[in-house]
């Protein structure tokens, strides 16, 4: 039967989160709840100088510390992580000089973690100061000096520009410019990084425990860098208390501790504190886009010149250089849900004596989203007309399906235009304008802002990677159970259920007798891990079409065992039976205890067993999901804090598999949209010393800061197999952006419009102070 011809029981219902039980009661197994008989722990030593020659390091005292095992520097564990395509290296601990605080320089290996920092506090460092890279105006001229002595700091650089641009924008009758700016943030998960490694000395193997998002990936790049066969590497990911791009990366930390446990012949297991996250985890965002904008009189956009420069810190993650990544991104997205015929854009990132940049949810999208609905608003503010229909002016329509922009990308269908109109409904976009204007004579200064996003899923590159497809086992028991395995890397997304639907549909049974398992390369098909929104739509793909091909085993079994056409056979209910006639069946188990036990019974060219494995490729090399977000604000212009007070988002990510998790992801994104728009920045002093280094000083969004939200969902199936679309981070794209627009409308009285984010109160009563003097 074909996969448009099911009529789902499970897929697109609202089904329970199956792992929730465990993660609830406190069962869920993480890596710190690993310990193992003799396992030791370990500590690293961090660079306190932003940039430095080291001149030496003592390790005697350290040494003599009780508990402490060892203390190694590079000269012991001389690893280096490359990144050929731009020619730097990172050495795992730093060799000669050290690049940005944070950086590892030694490792304290000791019975227990108290030791291990104890013994981090004797290791005596002597540094010869550099003078920091910083600013990344300057460091495009090498100045104050290369952060890397062998090449220049700017280690990419791109350039496009569509045929007849520079007459498009010349010919528009209006132009502003404009300079957005993101600073450095990071996804602070629940769950902060770690790893640990055991030796098997019966095998010679080494098993690996990390919390990651791409089991696989981690494998490989483990094996490359210390020069071990895979096949004698396992690497397992148990529960990971969230990733959002940042689990996804590779860090010297991981080979520190594998290398440890292979040199030690012992368990070896490093967990980081919170500091050491905010220090050493991955950064996100930190780019600057200089505007110019060419628009018609009824506010139509006709060219969009973007200077962007990225900074990207020390060393280039790789496969995934955040800056290149965060500002290719933001660029190629830049047209967002608008018809924009005439983009040029110019990129550079340069290297800085900063932490490195990564992935963090969204990657470049929200600074996208920024770029993209700012221009609109400032157009809008230009012409004295209403945002809201120079949105209309400019968004691709139905017809316009599929939509080739001029950055080269192929939308394939959405609902950008419903979806705005829909949250408009949501939020009584026109009741709202005359209570703001009622509420501004009493000195209230509500806004509403808008961001019509739009998503690219199931990307063949992302940050989980380049494997362009996924894999999914699947087996049923002799008792009629389904376990599967599939090489996704789930943090917290929901997959055990969302797979488990899927497969449950094929197969006729009830969802609750599928478990599905993950994060194990021994028993995990090969895959590429999660990120880039690709779990939904290419391992949907996969456990659809492997489904399909166990389903046709069920289907030939039945067929032979009651004598009737395999194309008159349907599974449902844990029943095989003939259509139209549901008496005359034969229970699931009972086709699986044959294929297992009673297998003379099975057709001539029937294999026994039931297993399978599949993988799947979507035809196109991306999909794209939309929506809009809008929101309700109030700026107390006093204090310059501001209050969320009503959110509404639209979603389409094409045919749902599970409403409640989708909603769960939106409620998710829009917090951290809420953290980046108005508290998270990573900040640094003129001497490259991170400012932020708890939680105390790098803030997060408290669940009083975020509101209840009204959230609706559209459906335009995308041409991948089961329809879906990725949303993972379609949130947090939108989110950002409809808050600062919103921002921006309560403070236009002021004539202020927000181009960088986080919005900080005292930022906006300097504004309104301004505009006052001004005034």
């Amino acid at each position: 039967m074909a996969v448009d011809m099911l009529k789902p029981q499970f897929t697109g219902a609202r089904v329970t989160r199956l792992e929730d039980a465990r993660l609830l009661r406190g069962q869920a197994r993480y890596l710190d709840d690993i310990h193992l008989p003799g396992m030791l722990e370990v500590a690293f030593v961090r660079s306190t100088r932003a940039a430095a020659r080291i001149t030496g390091i003592d390790v005697q005292e350290a040494l003599r510390t009780p508990g402490v095992v060892a203390v190694l520097t590079h000269a012991d564990l001389p690893w280096e992580i490359r990144n050929d395509g731009f020619g730097v290296t990172q050495p795992v601990l730093a060799r000669d000089e050290v690049r940005f605080v944070g950086e590892p320089v030694a490792v304290v290996v000791a019975d227990s973690r108290y030791a291990a920092e104890d013994g981090v506090e004797r290791v005596k460092v002597s540094y010869d100061p550099l003078p920091p890279v910083l600013d990344m105006e300057q460091a495009l001229a090498d100045a104050p000096r290369r952060v890397h002595s062998q090449r220049a700091n700017v280690f990419f650089h791109s350039e496009h520009t569509t045929e007849g641009f520079a007459e498009a924008f010349a010919q528009a009758p209006h132009h502003l410019q404009l300079t957005f700016r993101v600073h450095r943030q990071t996804g602070v998960s629940m769950e902060t990084r770690g790893c640990a490694a055991m030796p098997d000395p019966a095998s010679g193997r080494l098993t690996v425990y990390v919390s990651h998002q791409s089991p696989h990936g981690v494998r490989a790049q483990l094996a490359r860098v210390l020069g071990i066969p895979e096949n004698e590497l396992r690497v397992i990911v148990p529960e990971v208390g969230g990733g959002f791009g940042i689990k996804a990366m590779f860090y010297p930390e991981y080979v520190v501790v594998t290398a440890l446990a292979r040199k030690l012949g012992k368990p070896v297991k490093w967990v980081s504190d919170r500091t050491e996250c905010l220090l050493s985890d991955a950064h996100g965002r930190d780019s600057v886009h200089e505007v110019a904008v060419a628009f018609t009189e009824e506010g139509r956009i006709v060219a969009v010149r973007d200077r962007v420069l990225g900074d990207n810190g020390a060393y280039p993650f790789p496969g995934f250089p955040g800056a290149v990544g965060e500002s290719n991104w933001a660029t190629n997205m830049l047209p967002g849900p608008y018809k924009i015929p005439h983009i040029s854009l110019t990129v550079d990132c340069v290297f800085s004596n900063k932490t490195p940049l990564g992935p963090y949810r969204g990657v470049g999208g929200p600074i996208g989203a920024q770029v993209q609905e700012g221009m609109v608003e400032a157009v809008a503010r230009h012409l004295g007309k209403d945002a809201m229909e120079v949105r209309r002016v400019n968004l691709i329509q139905p017809e316009d399906f599929p939509y080739r922009t001029a950055t080269g990308n192929v939308y394939d269908p959405g609902s950008y235009s419903e979806s705005l109109e829909a949250a408009l409904r949501l939020l009584d976009y026109e009741g709202f304008r005359r209570r703001q204007a009622q509420l501004r004579k009493q000195g209230r200064y509500l806004g509403f802002g808008v961001c019509v996003f739009v998503e690219p899923s199931a990307m063949a590159h992302s940050e989980a990677g380049s494997t362009p497809y996924e894999a999914a086992f699947i087996r049923m028991e002799p008792n009629g159970t389904v376990t599967a395995a599939l090489g996704l890397g789930p943090t917290g997304q929901g997959h055990e259920t969302t797979m488990a639907q899927i497969i449950a549909d094929r197969l006729g049974v009830d969802v609750k007798d599928v478990v599905v398992l993950h994060g194990d390369t021994d028993s995990a098909p090969f895959g590429g891990g999660t990120g880039g929104s690709r779990s939904g739509t290419i391992g949907g793909g996969a456990a659809i079409r492997a489904g399909e091909q166990l389903r046709a085993k069920l289907v030939k079994l039945a067929a032979h065992l009651l004598e009737a056409a395999e194309e008159d056979i349907e599974l449902a209910d844990g029943q095989a039976f003939v259509a139209g006639v549901p008496a005359r069946g034969i229970p699931v188990r009972e086709l699986a205890r044959i294929a297992y036990t009673d297998v003379n019974r099975l057709p001539a060219d029937m294999p026994p067993g039931l297993e399978v494995v599949a993988r799947y490729q979507p035809p196109a090399p991306a999909t794209y999901s939309n929506g809009t977000h809008a929101a309700i604000v109030e700026v107390d212009i006093r204090t310059g804090l501001v209050r969320v007070l009503d959110y509404a988002a639209v979603n389409d990510c094409g045919r749902l598999i599970n409403p409640l998790i989708v909603e769960g992801q939106i409620h998710g994104g829009v917090a951290q949209g809420i953290g980046s728009a108005f508290l998270e920045e990573l900040r640094y002093d003129e001497h490259g010393q991170l400012l932020t280094t708890s939680l105390m000083d790098y803030l997060l969004p408290a669940a009083t800061d975020v509101p209840r939200m009204r959230v609706q969902h559209l459906e335009t199936p995308s041409p991948s197999l089961g329809g879906f679309k990725g949303m993972g981070e379609g949130s947090l794209i939108a989110a950002p952006a409809a808050l600062a627009n919103a921002v921006s409308d309560a403070l236009a009285p002021f004539g202020v419009l927000v181009t960088e984010l986080p919005i900080r109160p005292e930022q906006i009563v300097a504004w309104v102070q301004a505009a006052g003097q001004g005034a």
